[in-house]
């Protein structure tokens, strides 16, 4: 696990040095894919609309909604999936936070650095609540893949991230999915 944490790293690194050197075949390659998914704005089309309504289930605030629910609705089994997706919320979003700052990446239609775009935090956060969910519900565990992988799609789509910025969140929310998984007996202990 620390050898793929160490390429994650790597990788972010490689992507956020992609802006200064345009020339690079990953920039090109990731410029490329943006410009074949990117759809323009008119926003009133269906396409967008609906593009718009699944990137929001990757959002923090649907994501930390469900595992509300769950925690304070839920029978047991419930409540504990809904602790360990907001233990996989939490970590998630603090590696995805620390990235965004170490990278500082534009975000593909921003002039100004605004909120940096590597990794996409909902596609970290879709896939952190796929693997989790996967785990508990393995029947569904590809359409919850399939799912999170469209809250991915819909980022570019929108013109808010790049690919690489896409791939980078839904490992880092895979792995952090993974790791609360793999110790959750001891994150169930903890009461909150």
């Amino acid at each position: 696990m620390k050898h793929f944490q160490l390429l994650l790293l790597l990788f972010c690194g490689v992507v956020s040095g992609l802006d200064a050197y345009a020339d690079n075949i990953l920039a090109q390659w990731d410029q490329q894919l943006f410009d074949r998914f990117y759809d323009t704005p008119p926003s009133n089309e269906p396409m967008w609309t609906i593009m718009d309504g699944i990137s929001e289930i990757g959002h923090y605030r649907s994501i930390m909604g469900l595992s509300i629910l769950l925690m304070a609705y839920g029978n047991e089994d419930h409540q504990e999936t809904g602790r360990l997706l907001s233990s996989a919320y939490i970590g998630a979003g603090a590696m995805t936070y620390g990235i965004k700052r170490l990278t500082r990446r534009k975000r593909p239609l921003d002039e100004t650095l605004g909120n940096p775009s590597l990794p996409s935090g909902h596609a970290t956060i879709a896939f952190s609540a796929a693997t989790i969910l996967g785990y508990r519900y393995p029947k569904w565990r590809i359409p919850l893949y399939l799912g999170a992988g469209l809250v991915g799609f819909s980022r570019v789509y929108l013109g808010r991230h790049y690919t690489s910025d896409v791939l980078a969140g839904a490992a880092i929310g895979t792995t952090m999915g993974v790791l609360v998984w793999h110790n959750r007996v001891t994150l169930l202990q903890w009461k909150f």
